[in-house]
């Protein structure tokens, strides 16, 4: 990373604590210049970097990578920003700024660089990051690696389901993405709605019974198991009874599901 850049990067990263900071590197030419953007993420925890932002940089030249720091602690990729880093396909950089303890102001502590390597988080045991790893993420996931199904990805704001005024994203969306409501036992594959914490139906996962997962075939098994990832755990497998079944409001079922 060149100089300059490197300097202005760790300049907004200073300037934006306690809050991540987020930007771009572009090629313009011959040379290189870092574009800031706007972390419109609504918490102090994570960055999510303006799509509009993203847009205008591409304006000015090619992006060559996304950059980002951490907040008191290390400068190593989260489960979500290694997802993230293959899903732009671009090198990602990430810079560590902390304040501790007798600190007068934050400084930088650590710098981390990486690439797309074709990391794929596990269906069981992934972190939790709202927008990508949550639980509709999960459940494309499982689709996409378990039954060859691609579904669509929706755009979901930051605690929508606390909002009186934000729309039902699960019950306005699952017939777009291929599903249809049905009244019979589920079955491997059904996608169960749920009410989770919520006045909305704001949670959804997959019912795979007693059979176990493609992808981590060691793992043991849970007997009428759903599997699903509850905000702010890990990714799951519970018995789907008693509490989930009590707040689940709707079983849905792909259309080219066997």
């Amino acid at each position: 990373m060149r100089a300059h850049i490197k300097k202005a990067i760790e300049k907004h990263a200073i300037a934006d604590y306690p809050r991540e900071c987020c930007g771009v590197i572009v090629a313009i030419g011959g040379k290189q210049k870092y574009i800031p953007c706007r972390n419109v993420a609504e918490n102090n925890i994570d960055f999510r970097l303006s799509a509009e932002d993203y847009a205008s940089a591409e304006d000015v030249g090619q992006v060559l990578s996304i950059v980002h720091s951490h907040i008191d602690r290390d400068a190593y990729p989260s489960e979500a920003d290694k997802v993230s880093c293959e899903q732009t396909g671009i090198p990602w950089h990430i810079v560590s700024v902390s304040c501790d303890a007798g600190d007068s102001e934050p400084s930088v502590r650590q710098w981390h660089s990486f690439e797309p390597t074709g990391y794929e988080a596990p269906l069981v045991g992934r972190e939790f990051f709202h927008g990508s790893l949550d639980c509709y993420g999960l459940i494309r996931d499982f689709y996409s690696r378990e039954m060859n199904i691609e579904i669509p990805d929706f755009n979901r704001e930051d605690f929508w389901w606390q909002r009186k005024d934000a729309p039902e994203l699960y019950l306005e969306n699952f017939e777009k993405a291929g599903f249809y409501q049905v009244d019979d036992a589920p079955k491997f594959g059904d996608v169960v709605l749920m009410q989770y914490r919520s006045d909305k139906t704001n949670h959804g996962g997959v019912y795979i019974g007693n059979c176990s997962l493609k992808t981590q075939s060691d793992l043991h098994q849970v007997p009428n198991a759903l599997l699903h990832h509850p905000m702010p755990r890990l990714s799951e497998r519970v018995v789907y009874s008693g509490y989930w079944q009590d707040i689940t409001r709707m079983i849905v079922r792909h259309k080219d599901a066997q």
